[in-house]
């Protein structure tokens, strides 16, 4: 079983490095990502159920409910800036843990 506590999971840290290489290009493949949309809507990261992380715009989660959201930005209310500024890591991990373990079981 995955240990959760208040801080920031390994696994969750090493599935981001696998995925982007760094906790700094996450926050960049955001940017990237609201700005390929236009800053507009709905931005969500998630994983699915390969446990593998996406970002998708609100479109793509009303059309395939493959993806679980575990965060969601409303570009229309705020920056991406000041929202990559406020993500809350340690909640991030959790909400991490707890999908993976239930999509293993």
């Amino acid at each position: 079983m995955l240990k959760t506590n208040t801080t920031i999971s390994e696994v969750f840290i090493q599935s981001l490095i696998n995925a982007y290489g760094s906790q700094r290009n996450f926050e960049k493949e955001l940017v990237y990502k609201a700005y390929q949309y236009g800053n507009k809507g709905r931005l969500y990261f998630g994983i699915n159920k390969l446990l593998n992380f996406t970002m998708y715009p609100a479109s793509l989660r009303e059309e395939n409910n493959t993806y679980i959201p575990l965060l969601e930005c409303n570009l229309d209310a705020c920056d991406i800036a000041n929202f990559i500024e406020d993500i809350d890591y340690s909640k991030l991990s959790h909400a991490y843990l707890q999908i993976r373990s239930l999509i293993q079981s």
